[in-house]
Order: C-alpha cells, then structure tokens, then sequence
C-alpha cells in the first residue's frame, strides 16, 4: 500500500506543542505512519494571517528547522527524492501554506527554493502581499503576479488552495506551469468558499495539474462528521469532470477536525479499502500515490 498525502498542518502544530515529528500524539507521526510500503508527506509551514514581514518569515524558518531536525534525529525521515521514493520510511516535502511568509521579499523565493521548499499556498483565508484569500475579495496584487513569476522560475510549485475566486482567474492569466489545490473539494457537492467550481476544477484539469481531496467534513459536506461515501462524492465528482489523472489526497490533518472513520493516519489503510470496494485498483493507486507522484516528477 502507498500514500502520498498533499497537505497536513503537523510542523506547525508540533513547534507550537513543542513535539517531536517523530513521536508525538497529533494526526501525524512518523512513528505511527510507518505502516505504507511507501509514504510521501507534504509537511506545510502554515503562517497565520496576523503574521507579517519579519515575524511571517521568522515563523517559517521555526517550522523548516523544526523539520531539518527530524531529518537530524532519525533515519526514519527522510527529504523526498522524486527518482527514489524510499520504503519503509516518509520520504518528506516541505510547502508553505501562506506567502506571507516571504515578508514581501521576492527574493527569499531563490532562499526558501534552495532550503527546499517545493510547494507555496499564496494565501491563507485573509490577504498578505501577493493576494486575497476566501475571506477577501482582492485578487493578484502586482507583487503577487511577480511572485508567481519567480516561484515558477525556481520550480516551486503554487498552491491555490484557500486562493479567492479573483485571484484564481488572475493566476490563470500570470502562470505558465501547471498549479495545484493540495486541499480542497467541489464546491457543487458542498458550497464553501474553500472548495472548488466546476470552472476552477476543469481549469485545474486542462493544466494537468492536481487536487488534493479534504478529509475535513466541512468541505465534504459541511457538517461536523463525514461519511466515506461522502467523501467519494467529491472524488466521483473530479472524475466526472474528466478529473481522473488530477485527483490526489490533501488530508488536513492536523490542521481540521477530521471524520470519525479518518481521525489519524494510522485509519488511512480502512480509507484505502473502502476506495477499493467502489474504484477499480488502477483508479485507488492513482488517487492515493501515482498522480501526485508522476506530477511531481514532472514538474520538479
């Protein structure tokens, strides 16, 4: 069984706890994931909106150390390798879930890409230097559209995930290298800002790039629990749209409440039977590991 996992807010969580990656009581440990024949994780550095300059890019550097010392500590962890996914270990990837975290200097773009950083969310919910989140109605600002320019440039990938509508359409007219939403669902299926249309779901597609599924149940279906067959509504959803070689898995965790059925890693294996009663095994193998695999060798 393999998992690659787009999203989880675990780094934050365990510099703001003051635990270890490794061993730790969260949604995500190490320790506790060690349980695929090969296991990708995308490790976010989430900034929240009240950070800005200095301190949004400070508070980064916490979380990518905080990483940089699991890598230190144990050979259980180890940074991802688009050639040699590793077994028996989590092969690691470092994003940032808020562009605040440059501190509105372009710059630190050629900094974060060299530190290893192959993702960047351009926003969280509320606005910073680049952009508007769903909680704005601003779009790109003129640094965002430079931004966007040097992030390519240095083969960050964009997350769009939390990105407004506006600044989603400005993006398409700004990027020339396929982007990602590494956690979000359809918004037809369940009518939060958070998710997806249709339009944004078939560009996304068009682009060959990647949705990552939200386990969190108010994208699934805005209530406080969710349901498997809940869940695969969406994803039935981005294949009707002819979704199938873009959809992956953006969990949360850590960063949402999640379903009773997917609290923590170690019920990923009960999801992944689940998908296998209802989706041929080709279709469960791209979904939870090969799309997000192949994209990332190919755009890397």
């Amino acid at each position: 069984m393999r998992h690659f996992d787009l999203h989880c807010d675990t780094l934050s969580r365990c510099v703001k706890g003051k635990r270890s990656i490794l061993q730790n009581e969260y949604d995500i440990s190490v320790e506790r994931g060690l349980i695929f024949d090969q296991w990708v994780q995308v490790f976010a550095a989430f900034i929240d909106d009240d950070h800005r300059g200095v301190k949004a890019y400070r508070h980064f550097l916490a979380q990518a150390e905080k990483l940089q010392q699991a890598f230190e500590e144990s050979d259980k962890i180890v940074p991802y390798d688009k050639d040699n996914v590793r077994e028996g270990v989590c092969n690691a990837i470092l994003s940032v879930e808020n562009g605040a975290a440059l501190g509105g200097k372009l710059e630190r773009i050629e900094e974060f890409a060299r530190m290893g950083v192959r993702m960047l969310g351009l926003v969280w919910n509320g606005e910073n230097e680049l952009a508007g989140g769903v909680g704005s109605e601003i779009g790109l600002t003129g640094f965002g559209r430079e931004a966007v320019k040097e992030l390519e440039r240095n083969r960050i990938i964009i997350d769009v995930s939390h990105l407004n509508r506006a600044g989603f359409w400005e993006l398409c007219e700004v990027a020339e290298r396929p982007f990602v939403a590494t956690h979000s669902n359809c918004f037809e299926i369940c009518p939060h800002l958070r998710n997806l249309d249709d339009l944004q779901i078939e560009e996304i597609i068009r682009r060959k790039g990647l949705i990552g599924i939200n386990f969190f149940p108010l994208f699934i279906n805005g209530e406080s629990d969710a349901s498997f067959q809940e869940l695969r509504r969406h994803i039935r959803r981005i294949i009707a749209l002819g979704g199938e070689d873009c959809l992956a898995v953006g969990s949360d965790f850590d960063g949402a409440a999640m379903p009773a059925r997917l609290t923590a890693i170690e019920k990923i294996p009960d999801w992944h039977q689940n998908l296998l009663k209802h989706f041929e095994p080709e279709l469960v193998e791209k979904i939870t590991f090969g799309n997000a695999q192949r994209f990332f060798q190919e755009n890397l």
